[in-house]
C-alpha cells in the first residue's frame, strides 16, 4: 500500500504562472535545445522513426513509456552519453514517429526494435524500459536475448495485470479523455511524489515538458497508437515462463512510491527471478525524471554487470542469501512437519530399499530424510548451502547416509538417465522455470523411472494462509493476500490439471495427480507464526515490504493468530489446520 505522500509548496510556481506556459507548436526544438544529441529518422520496419544519439562508448538504448517520447530522458542523458552511446527513439506512433500502415501488433513492434538495434548498435546493448517501454523490452528479452547484453525495467508494466490504485486509473482516464492543462497537472501528481519539488528542480524546462505532453496527447494518431501498445503489451501480465526465458542480467528499478505498479510487484519479481533491485526514494512512476541522480547511481551500477554468464550467477547466487537466512528457522519449525506427506508421495511412487533417488531443492531433508529411511540412496541437491549442512546434521543424527551437492535445479550437473527415482517437495514449484525444473528431473532419471512432484493446491483452501491473511487484516482491514495474477509462485502448479499439463509435457507417461489432505498442528499462536514467517522469504517480503508492518503491527498479528490458534483448538493441545497438496507422479 502506497505511502501518504508529502507534498512541498511551490510559492514560485503559482497558477498564474502556470498558465503563462508555452504551448503549441515549436516545442520539440526547444525540448532538444542543448541536448548532447543528434536526431535522425529512420526507416525501421516500415515504420519512419525518429531517433536521437549521442556519445561514445557501449550502446544503450532508452525506450519509454506511453504517451511519450525519447527527448523525456533529457534529465539523464547528458550524463550518460559521457561514457555510453545513447540511442532514444520515439516508440511507433508516439512523438514524430509515424504509424505502421496496418494493425500495430506486438509481433511487428517488437520486429521494430529488432531492427533499431540492427540500424544503430554495432554491439548488443543495454535495453532500458520504463513503463510500456519496460513491458516492450521484456518480451523482446524474453524472445531474443542474444540481441542484448543487458536489461533495465524502470517500473515496468508486464510483471502483473495493470491495475494502478484508482486516484491514479482515474487522473489517467480523465487525461487520456480531455487532455488539457488541469488534467495534465492532476495526472502528474500521481505519477510525481512531489510534484512542486519536481517542477521547481526541472525549472523552465518543464514548461516545454509540459506543453510538449500536451500537444502529442491531442494527437488523434498517438491516442489509438497509445491505445493499441498498452493493449498488446501493457494490460496483462507477462507469462511468468516467458520472463523466466530472459537469459540477460536483468535489473530492477523502481520509485518507491509508483501509483501505477506499486513496489511489491517489482519486489516479487527480485525475489521470484533473482533481478537486483534499486528503490528510488522519493519518486512516483518516473525516477528518471523525478531523482536523476538516484536514478543514474541505480543504472550505472546495472550496466556494471557484464557476461552473458552474469545471468547465471545471478540466478544461482542472488536467491541463495534469502533461503540461507531462513534456513535455521525452516529447519526448525517446517522440516519435521512435512515428512508425513513426503512419505505419502514416496509410498505412492513405489519408492524401495536401495532406489537411487535424487531430491531436488531439497531444503533441509523433508523428503530426503523419509526415503533415506526407507533405505533409498539419496542424493540431496538444493541451492543453498547452509539448508544442506542443516540435512547433513539431521542425516547423522538418525545415522543416515545422504549425499549433498549445492545445485541449481534449473540446469542438474548430473549425466542423463542416472537415478531410479527423483522427486521434489514445495522446491520446483517455485522454480522461475517451472517448466525448465521439470524436464531436468526427468532427462536424469533412467527410462522406466519415476518422478514425483510435491505442489500445494487450491490457496482458497490452504487454512495457514487463510489465518495470516485473518491475523493481517487485524491491523490491515484492506489486505486481502498477496497479489494472485499472475499467482505466486507458491501456486503457480496449485491447479491439478496443470500439474498434470506440465508433467506430461516434459515427455513423462502414465501422468497421475492426486490431491490429498495435509494437516500440521500448532499450539500456540507463536508456533504458527514463527512456521509461517520461516516458510519462504516471499512471506517476510509481503510481510516487510508490500505491508511495511511495523513491529507494534506484528505484534498485533500474533495476538490475533494466538486468539484464532486457541478458538480452533478447542480446548485440544494444539489447533488442526488442513492444507490441500497436489501429488504428481510420472514414468519415464
Amino acid at each position: 500500500m502506497a505511502k501518504p505522500r508529502v507534498r512541498m509548496t511551490d510559492q514560485k510556481a503559482t497558477q498564474e504562472q502556470r498558465n503563462r506556459l508555452p504551448t503549441g507548436g515549436g516545442v520539440r526544438e526547444r525540448l532538444l535545445a542543448g541536448l548532447p544529441v543528434t536526431e535522425r529518422r529512420l526507416q525501421l520496419n516500415g515504420v519512419s522513426t525518429a531517433v536521437l544519439e549521442g556519445g561514445d562508448g557501449p550502446p544503450v538504448v532508452l525506450l519509454h513509456g506511453p504517451g511519450e517520447y525519447g527527448a523525456k530522458w533529457l534529465r539523464v542523458i547528458p550524463n550518460l552519453v559521457t561514457t555510453h552511446r545513447v540511442i532514444a527513439p520515439d516508440l511507433p506512433g508516439h512523438g514524430t514517429s509515424e504509424v505502421f500502415d496496418g494493425p500495430l501488433d506486438a509481433d511487428r513492434v517488437l520486429a521494430w526494435l529488432d531492427n533499431l538495434i540492427e540500424c544503430t548498435c554495432p554491439t548488443p546493448p543495454t535495453l532500458v524500459g520504463p513503463v510500456l517501454g519496460g513491458a516492450m523490452a521484456a518480451r523482446f528479452a524474453s524472445d531474443r536475448s542474444e540481441r542484448l547484453s543487458r536489461l533495465v525495467l524502470v517500473d515496468t508494466l508486464g510483471l502483473a495485470a495493470f491495475q494502478p490504485m484508482p486516484d491514479f486509473g482515474l487522473a489517467l482516464t480523465e487525461f487520456i479523455s480531455e487532455p488539457t492543462e488541469d488534467t495534465h497537472d492532476r495526472l502528474w501528481s500521481r505519477c510525481a511524489f512531489d510534484l512542486d519539488a519536481m517542477r521547481t528542480r526541472v525549472g523552465e524546462q518543464w514548461g516545454w515538458i509540459r506543453a510538449y505532453n500536451l500537444d502529442r496527447a491531442r494527437t488523434p494518431g498517438l491516442r489509438a497508437a497509445q491505445h493499441s501498445l498498452m493493449d498488446q503489451f501493457g494490460m496483462l501480465a507477462i507469462p511468468p515462463a516467458d520472463l523466466a526465458r530472459i537469459a540477460v542480467p536483468t535489473t530492477l528499478i523502481w520509485g518507491r512510491y509508483d501509483l501505477a505498479t506499486q513496489l511489491p510487484i517489482a519486489q516479487a519479481a527480485s525475489i521470484r527471478y533473482a533481478w537486483p533491485l534499486h528503490v528510488i526514494e522519493n519518486a512516483g512512476d518516473d525516477p528518471p525524471m523525478e531523482q536523476p541522480e538516484a536514478f543514474l547511481e541505480a543504472l550505472r551500477t546495472a550496466l556494471g554487470n557484464s557476461g552473458r554468464n552474469a545471468a547465471v550467477i545471478t540466478r544461482r547466487q542472488d536467491t541463495r542469501p534469502a533461503w540461507d537466512k531462513i534456513a535455521p528457522g525452516y529447519d526448525r519449525t517446517n522440516t519435521w512437519t512435512q515428512m508425513w506427506i513426503a512419505s505419502e508421495g514416496l509410498r505412492r511412487a513405489g519408492l524401495r530399499s536401495g532406489t537411487r533417488f535424487l531430491d531436488v531443492a531439497a531444503g533441509s531433508g523433508a523428503l530426503s530424510i523419509p526415503a533415506a529411511r526407507l533405505g533409498a540412496q539419496v542424493l540431496a541437491t538444493d541451492q543453498s548451502p547452509v539448508m544442506l549442512e542443516l540435512l547433513g546434521a539431521r542425516a547423522r543424527k538418525e545415522g543416515l547416509n545422504i549425499e549433498t551437492r549445492v545445485m541449481d535445479g534449473h540446469a542438474l550437473e548430473l549425466g542423463d538417465d542416472s537415478f531410479d527415482m527423483d522427486g521434489s517437495q514445495f522446491g520446483v514449484m517455485l522454480f522461475p522455470d517451472m517448466p525448465k525444473g521439470i524436464r531436468e528431473m526427468m532427462r536424469v532419471i533412467k527410462p522406466g523411472g519415476r518422478v514425483l512432484l510435491h505442489a500445494y493446491g487450491d490457496p482458497h483452501r490452504i487454512e495457514f494462509l487463510v489465518f495470516l491473511i485473518g491475523a493481517v487484516q487485524s491491523v490491515r482491514p484492506a489486505f486481502s493476500g498477496p497479489p494472485m495474477d499472475p499467482p505466486p509462485l507458491e501456486f503457480q502448479l496449485a491447479d491439478p490439471g496443470r500439474l498434470h499439463r506440465e508433467l506430461a509435457a516434459a515427455g513423462l507417461k502414465d501422468v497421475k495427480v492426486e490431491t490429498i489432505t495435509e494437516t500440521t498442528e500448532h499450539k500456540t499462536g507463536k508456533d504458527l507464526w514463527e512456521w509461517l514467517v520461516w516458510s519462504n522469504p516471499i512471506v517476510e517480503m509481503v510481510l516487510g515490504g508490500m505491508l511495511n508492518l511495523t513491529n507494534d503491527e506484528r505484534g498485533v498479528v500474533q495476538q490475533t493468530l494466538e486468539r484464532m490458534v486457541r478458538e480452533r483448538a478447542g480446548g485440544s493441545d494444539a489447533a488442526k489446520l488442513t492444507n490441500p497438496v497436489n501429488i504428481g507422479i510420472g514414468t519415464k
